[in-house]
């Protein structure tokens, strides 16, 4: 079953994040079969006082999630990402799935 990592942080410098981050981050992506459904550096706040950008991931399972983030080669862009954003927070969550009705 598919899995979501949403991410929300606010990016610091965005030309330099595109360029230390999202540019060398895409192929390891690819590698753990994400594809990038949500990516925005100011989403528009609806409710409270969240982080400016966000992220949305789908990957083919939670597995495949955490594949990704425990790949030796995404610490080094993990680094990136952390010293490059402010206020940010991770969730993993399973695709919905309708319950079923009558059993």
């Amino acid at each position: 079953m598919s899995a979501y990592f949403i991410l929300t942080h606010t990016v610091a410098d965005p030309t330099k994040y595109g360029r230390e981050y999202i540019a060398k981050v895409m192929p390891l992506l690819a590698k753990h079969k994400a594809e990038v459904i949500v990516a925005e550096f100011e989403a528009k706040p609806l409710q409270g006082d969240p982080a400016d950008g966000v992220v949305v991931l789908r990957f083919p399972s939670g597995q495949a999630i955490q594949g990704f983030l425990d790949d030796p080669d995404y610490q080094p862009l993990k680094d990136i990402r952390m010293r490059l954003t402010t206020n940010a927070n991770a969730v993993m969550a399973p695709a919905f799935e309708m319950p079923r009705q009558g059993g």
